[in-house]
């Protein structure tokens, strides 16, 4: 276990400009800090001592508190008072946590439930209170771009992008653009972002703010905003949700092998028959996730298409066929969200091999989920649409310089 005594936090000093040039591309990386709304429970807290603890396999709650010196009493106490909040002998290895003391007296613990949320337990008299706090950073707004020469994933790396930054960008235009299928070189794009930072040190990355993609000569932009409701998500310049009924795919990494067709020869009885739905190749085992939110109405074996899941969306189904195996919550009967993994690319019933075939019914007949016209997303409402509009004006002219 390790223990490390922070004094005070660092000050951070943001400089300039970095330009970074790629290979047939260009990245341009720019930062601006934007002061944070004053925690006042976080400026008391860093007048105390802090102790922060990198919890180890084999770490408890317990021995931390041991070795840290804090009686066994109040060990439980915290305990007891985290519980409704959070289980604190469910710490896991990895994860960091801090204690705070005044005058060698544990006055307060802290430990991060995710990225953006964090459980304090305080002392309060002879007891302890404990509570959910969001996670105050350092914020820095900064912009990149890149031009793909080989890959999304690779070209942001160079841009400077995380990956987690990357699958939020292709988890926004995840209704316009197949990102396994429709990539080509020449696509670019540009995002402002977060980078986020805690007592001087970069943390996980922050939110997407808002991006431009051009892809096979067609742009799409995206703002995100949240609204006076305190509902967030990604819009369209004109206020249009990004988000639709229906995913344009249900796997991350693949490519099409064969189409949507009225006369296509099987592979398998050489014969001239219909191909209502989309083959996706992919490796055994790559997970499928389901399209829309809706109703699992089968979820089994299924005669030549073997392993299938299909799900009920009002009037439209959707079909995951040839599967490896179902996930272990998807049950005939129950429901699942969009983007859920539902199942696993395999080779089960009539197949030549490993691929995920992807149908789609409205009212019953089978359309092409590549062409079809399918359900917008929610809008804003006409209340707020001036406000989004103000707000993302400096923001459209950053993507679009």
């Amino acid at each position: 276990m390790k223990l490390r005594l922070i004094k005070k936090p660092k000050v951070l000093i943001v400089g300039g400009a970095i330009v970074i040039t790629l290979w047939f591309s260009q990245s341009f990386l720019s930062t601006t800090v934007y002061q944070q709304p004053v925690n006042e429970d976080r400026v008391e807290i860093n007048k105390r001592e802090k102790k922060e603890v990198v919890i180890e396999s084999g770490d408890t709650f317990a021995t931390i508190m041991e070795e840290t010196g804090v009686p066994h009493e109040e060990s439980q106490g915290i305990l007891a008072a985290s519980h409704k909040v959070y289980d604190l002998t469910k710490i896991q290895a990895g994860k960091v946590m801090h204690l705070f003391f005044v005058e060698n007296v544990l006055a307060a613990v802290d430990y991060d439930l995710n990225d953006d949320m964090k459980i304090v337990v305080e002392k309060n008299g002879d007891g302890f209170e404990a509570r959910e706090d969001p996670i105050i950073y350092d914020i820095e707004q900064n912009i990149a771009e890149a031009v793909i020469t080989s890959s999304l994933f690779a070209d942001g790396a160079q841009a400077g992008l995380s990956d987690v930054t990357l699958l939020e960008l292709a988890e926004i235009f995840a209704w316009d653009i197949d990102f396994s299928t429709d990539i080509r070189e020449e696509d670019s794009f540009k995002i402002v972002y977060e980078k986020r930072f805690l007592d001087g040190e970069e943390a996980s990355p922050g939110k997407i703010l808002a991006t431009r993609f051009e892809n096979q000569g067609v742009e799409y932009q995206a703002f995100y905003y949240q609204d006076t409701g305190g509902e967030e998500g990604y819009y369209t310049l004109a206020g249009d949700s990004m988000s639709r009924q229906f995913l344009k795919s249900p796997i991350n990494f693949g490519y099409v092998s064969s189409g949507f067709s009225y006369s296509r020869v099987n592979p398998v009885t050489k014969q001239v028959t219909p191909h209502r739905a989309i083959d996706y190749a992919a490796p055994s085992g790559t997970p499928v996730i389901a399209t829309a939110d809706g109703n699992v109405t089968v979820a089994g074996s299924k005669g030549g298409l073997g392993i299938t899941v299909e799900l009920e969306h009002g009037q439209y189904m959707s079909q995951y066929a040839h599967l490896s195996k179902i996930a272990s919550k998807v049950e005939r009967g129950g429901s699942v969200s969009q983007g859920e993994v539902i199942g696993y690319v395999g080779s089960t019933g009539i197949s030549t091999g490993p691929h995920l075939q992807y149908a789609l019914h409205e009212n019953g007949t089978p359309v092409n989920p590549l062409t079809a016209e399918l359900p917008p997303g929610k809008s804003l409402e006409e209340s707020e649409r001036r406000q989004f509009i103000e707000r993302i004006s400096t923001l459209q002219r950053q993507i679009s310089d």
